[in-house]
């Protein structure tokens, strides 16, 4: 009998793995490598509202929380570490971090440090400037001063679409918004939650039409497959159970709605209205 229950109980714990294994649970993540053995360690920004920012000391918004849920779904618990925009991409590709709790745009120089998983997104951009001296459109910001954020994807794209502008490039958002309040730059470029996060806050401002910006997505060094496999498959699986879809309602107003390229990435997924 001893030998029968033994053999019962490896075969029951072989099988579990087996599961586990197929399942993509944590227990098939748990000899994954990544920066700090048994964690999660990821990159966030401060000033990105509502996609990544701080409150109340500690990291939130829709893409930490899903990053959150994400380092759930492997069985890691997440650390999350305040950079900037710039050295985010180079960081993650020296191993600093494991991956980037933001929509990095895929560019093709990006692409060349890092690998990308799945999409988290697909961006869009608005050009904000003050209403007393007003550009209703991004192509008119020709021969105007417009504030980015260092580093960031945004710059090539409002270069192509007005090639005569002169850019400038702050730290963060919260400083081209004071060169533009503080007349320094004429406009400021920046995604769409965040541009009409900052027209609501500031009755001064106006926006542009929305332009789109690419492809958004967590980079993962390219020294570490087996990572970027995992994570597009706890992705895969936050997608079509609602996960990313109800985060996406509870940060962003109502007249930001997931783009439809989503919908076609991810078969299954959600519409908020269906939650």
């Amino acid at each position: 009998m001893p030998i029968v229950s033994t053999r019962r109980t490896t075969l029951a714990a072989l099988s579990c793995l087996a599961l586990a294994a197929l399942s993509g649970s944590p227990a098939a993540a748990a000899d994954l490598k990544t920066v700090v053995s048994g964690q999660l360690t990821v990159a966030y920004r401060t000033d990105d509202k509502p996609v990544s920012f701080i409150e109340n000391g500690k990291p939130t918004g829709y893409i930490v929380e899903f990053a959150q849920a994400i380092g759930k779904e492997l069985g890691k618990e997440v650390e999350f570490v305040s950079t900037n925009f710039e050295s985010m991409v180079p960081a993650v590709k020296n191993e600093q971090y494991d991956t980037a709790a933001f929509g990095v745009l895929v560019t093709p120089e990006r692409e060349a440090m890092v690998d990308f998983t799945t999409p988290v997104g697909y961006g869009e951009a608005r050009l904000v400037s003050r209403k007393e001296a007003p550009i209703d459109k991004v192509q008119a910001a020709g021969g105007k001063t417009v504030a980015v954020t260092r580093g960031s994807a945004l710059i090539p794209l409002l270069n192509k679409i007005a090639p005569d502008v002169t850019v400038r490039e702050f730290p963060n958002v919260a400083a081209s918004l004071n060169a533009l309040l503080a007349g320094q730059v004429d406009g400021l470029f920046t995604g769409l939650a965040t541009a009409d996060r900052l027209v609501q806050q500031q009755a001064e401002l106006m926006a542009s039409q929305a332009v789109t910006s690419g492809i958004a997505a967590f980079p993962v060094a390219k020294t570490n497959p087996e990572l970027l496999k995992a994570l597009d498959g706890a992705i895969d699986k936050l997608m079509k159970d609602g996960t990313y879809t109800r985060l996406w309602t509870k940060w962003n107003p109502p007249s930001v709605e997931i783009p439809e390229d989503m919908y076609a990435e991810y078969p299954g997924m959600p519409h908020p209205e269906q939650k």
